[in-house]
């Protein structure tokens, strides 16, 4: 760079040398992007990527954003810190029943992908993941709240630009979508009956959205009531594509 610069023509100025330098490194980088895809399209190697069914978890930390970085820091720690006693204690009671493959974080939570599963299996895991977050405090000494969705749903895997294994997919899109429009529609429904928007949100804490690839062979009569205060089912709940799904809540899942 120090080079191109100092060889300038005395009327081009340096900001307009560095500009053509990013534009033709921005041309270079275009013209191999587009024959790597028309490799792939010519030869259709895409069919060859590994998709695969997996149990998909996600879970966010209720209220995070609202909080100061510091704070944000805090229930982070506080919250992984959690996920790994549970997850890698030697008291694991479903240890050889639920394969975990990969975390990644999300900020304010985290995707768990693991092995398709059992669905009875799956929620009691889930059931007595979410139990055990009551038990936790945050950095305002407040009971840590969550929300999880889970399905089982179509991954693949890829090595991302931090060179881990990380995951995307239907299955991945799903949990998000399922996790924010269930949550809405709960939410909704709560306020129509006359409570406040600060009472929705405290109503949805605590709960597992589950979609149809899960619930669909659940039943719900063998769910301990001792541990789910209320079992949801919404129906037609639509995302900003326009997809419909049913989804079904187990709403404020108790402590432990």
């Amino acid at each position: 760079m120090k080079d191109v610069l100092k060889n300038l023509p005395e009327k081009i100025s340096p900001t307009k040398a560095v500009l053509g330098v990013a534009s033709s490194i921005t041309e270079t980088i275009d013209s191999k992007m587009n024959l790597l895809k028309s490799v792939i399209q010519q030869r259709d190697l895409i069919r060859f990527v590994p998709s695969e069914e997996k149990f998909v978890i996600l879970i966010d930390i209720v209220n995070f954003s609202k909080n100061d970085s510091r704070t944000q820091f805090a229930d982070i720690f506080i919250f992984q810190k959690y996920m790994r006693s549970f997850i890698f204690s030697q008291k694991f009671s479903f240890e050889k029943k639920i394969r975990i493959q990969n975390f990644i974080p999300t900020g304010d939570g985290c995707y768990i992908i693991c092995e398709k599963c059992d669905a009875v299996l799956a929620v009691d895991f889930l059931i007595t993941m979410i139990s055990g977050f009551q038990n936790l405090l945050d950095f305002q000494n407040e009971p840590m709240g969550i929300r999880c969705s889970a399905l089982i749903g179509e991954c693949i895997p890829f090595i991302d630009l931090a060179f881990h294994k990380n995951y995307v997919g239907n299955g991945m899109n799903e949990a998000s979508r399922i996790l924010a429009y269930g949550q809405k529609i709960l939410e909704d429904e709560y306020i129509e009956k006359g409570n406040s928007e600060s009472k929705a949100k405290n109503f949805s804490k605590n709960s597992l959205f589950l979609g149809k690839s899960l619930f669909a062979d659940l039943d719900f009569s063998d769910v301990d009531k001792n541990r789910v205060s209320e079992i949801h089912t919404l129906k037609d709940v639509v995302d900003k594509h326009g997809k419909i799904r049913d989804v079904v809540v187990l709403r404020g899942i108790k402590k432990l």
